[in-house]
Formats: C-alpha cells, structure tokens, sequence
C-alpha cells in the first residue's frame, strides 16, 4: 500500500499593536484587528471574519474543481457566508461559548452549473472542502512553547 503524504500548511502570527496582528503565509499577508466596538481599530477583518472567507473561498475553489471533473462550464459563483457569535464567550463576561454558534452559507450567485446536478455539484464540494470538514470535526489544538 503506498505511503500517504501529509501536505502541511503554516502561518506566522505576530502581534502588532493592541489586537491587531499581522499573519503572514507563502508570500501574502493579512493583517487582523477587530472593530472599535470589541477593543481593535479595525484596520482589517478579525479572525472570525478571516473563517468566514476561508470558508466561502475554499468552497468556491472546491467547486471550480468539481465543476470541471464535473464537464460543466461554472461561471460566476458567489457566496454569502455568515455565522452567529456571542462576544461575551470572547471578552470573558460570560460563561457562553466562545466560537461560532452557527455558520450559513447562501448562494448569491451560480452559472453554469444545471438544475440536475445542482444537488450532486454541492454534495461534493461540501464532502470535499477542507475548511468544511475541519470545521464540522473535533480537532485537536496543540499549543505549546
């Protein structure tokens, strides 16, 4: 049986100034915040913000895949993607959960892809999104020094 490769990815984070911070991977950069009304001076998008695109984004990316594995021709695909958080559970004011309660995606915009296999196209890149999975899962978070 041939040996499975585990493609890792990595991203460095560096605090800047209050809450903003800057995360760098590949070549790129981001740099996070939060708005004045959770502590920031939002001078970019906060970290949950950052999970909300990530996850529209690599639906989008799974989907031109299947589109194409598909033989279907996917023109302008776009996504609203949205998610219920309670800030107490992040500022510590209250014994809530901290992370998301809930995450929606809704479909703005799709072309190319047909009514009969509208359902079959978003089963596979629901099954085959990373981010999807990653978040449906319990995972492990290993912080360490």
């Amino acid at each position: 049986m041939a040996e499975t490769k585990m493609a890792t990815f990595e991203a460095e984070v560096e605090r800047k100034e209050g809450v903003e911070c800057e995360a760098k991977m590949r070549d790129f950069s981001i740099t996070m915040d939060e708005p004045k009304n959770l502590g920031g001076t939002n001078k970019g998008p906060n970290p949950v913000e950052v999970i909300l695109s990530s996850l529209g984004g690599c639906l989008n990316i799974v989907g031109a895949v299947v589109a194409k594995e598909m033989e279907l021709e996917l023109g302008n695909f776009s996504l609203k993607v949205e998610g219920d958080l309670d800030p107490r559970g992040f500022m510590g004011t209250a014994d809530v959960p901290a992370g998301l309660q809930e995450i929606r995606v809704k479909i703005d915009e799709i072309e190319g892809i047909p009514e009969d296999k509208m359902n079959e196209f978003l089963k596979k890149i629901q099954k085959r999104c990373p981010i999807e999975d990653t978040l449906k899962r319990k995972l492990k978070v290993k912080i360490e020094k």
